[in-house]
């Protein structure tokens, strides 16, 4: 059964859904957040709670008095700017059954929030429902977790391709997924770590329909190059996580590529013995002898 409240979205006493918005709420985002945040409240279908925790000291004084003086939103602040501790501090706030995450540069699509909740209700054996959607760069748009029909099937085999549970395309079950989950994330890649670590929360279902968009600018985190050179390091962190043999394997064979793209990298750097030593691990890991040719352009 479906469950359609009143016409009303924002900051509820009884919402269904939790959406949690983190921001440095700096005036370059100004015009996204507030995109974001209209993306939410025209979903009249239910009640729902935008969420938007404002992390560090960065912000632009007259758009945070402009946040904090709406009466369809609520607004939590952290003192430290920390995407992952904003994440998990949005967690602990939910009073709802459901709740969701939508980056402050994205947007979720129309009806989006009562697709997943009447998924959710329809399988009730589920922890979250992951659903497709867009990423735009440019004014093109092209298919986000555009394997997540096959995820079903092997969910970490697909996410060794490509990440399948984006940051606003999942809804989760507040009581089975509990605010720990989002505690002590790594502060990059830390979809790919949850990623892994979700699946250990229960069975998932897909949405098919398209339900947000990505935004993809010059100015979005997952652009400098400290998330880039992250991932070799997340991904020793998702092998600490307790998970399936066949999670282990593509683990490590996704950590032996991340290696060996280290170890080109320090090469183009002039980073010899960086590169010897990164080159050296993605050997020594599963899949890792199909860079072996690389050994010529060391020494």
């Amino acid at each position: 059964m479906k469950i359609i409240l009143m016409q009303s979205t924002g900051s509820e006493s009884n919402p269904v859904v939790t959406v949690i918005i983190p921001t440095l709420a700096d005036s370059a985002r100004a015009a996204s957040l507030l995109r974001a945040i209209s993306s939410i409240t025209n979903q009249n279908e239910m009640a729902t709670e935008v969420l938007v925790v404002v992390n560090g000291q960065r912000y632009d004084p007259l758009l945070l008095a402009e946040l904090e003086a709406r009466s369809d939103i609520r607004v939590v602040r952290l003192l430290t700017a920390s995407l992952v501790a904003a994440l998990h501090k949005g967690r602990t706030e939910v009073r709802s059954p459901f709740f969701s995450f939508l980056d402050d540069d994205d947007e979720y699509l129309p009806k989006s929030l009562a697709n997943r909740v009447e998924s959710l209700q329809s399988n009730s054996d589920c922890a979250m429902v992951v659903s497709q959607g867009y990423r735009e760069m440019d004014g093109q748009r092209t298919a986000s977790a555009y394997n997540l029909p096959r995820a079903k099937v092997d969910p970490y085999g697909e996410l060794a391709s490509n990440n399948w549970m984006t940051s606003c395309g999942a809804l989760f079950r507040t009581n089975l997924v509990p605010a720990e989950t989002f505690a002590k994330i790594p502060s990059h890649h830390e979809w790919t770590y949850l990623a892994y670590k979700l699946l250990g929360m229960g069975p998932f279902c897909v949405l098919n329909e398209p339900s947000y968009v990505i935004h993809d600018t010059p100015n979005s985190l997952s652009k400098t190059s400290a998330y880039s050179e992250a991932h070799a390091t997340v991904l020793r962190e998702v092998l600490k996580l307790s998970l399936p043999p066949s999670a282990i394997r593509t683990a490590k064979e996704r950590l032996s590529r991340a290696e060996h793209d280290l170890a080109s990298n320090a090469l183009a750097q002039g980073l010899r013995g960086k590169a010897v030593s990164h080159h050296l691990r993605s050997l020594l890991l599963p899949g890792g002898l199909r860079y072996v040719t690389f050994t010529r352009h060391l020494f």
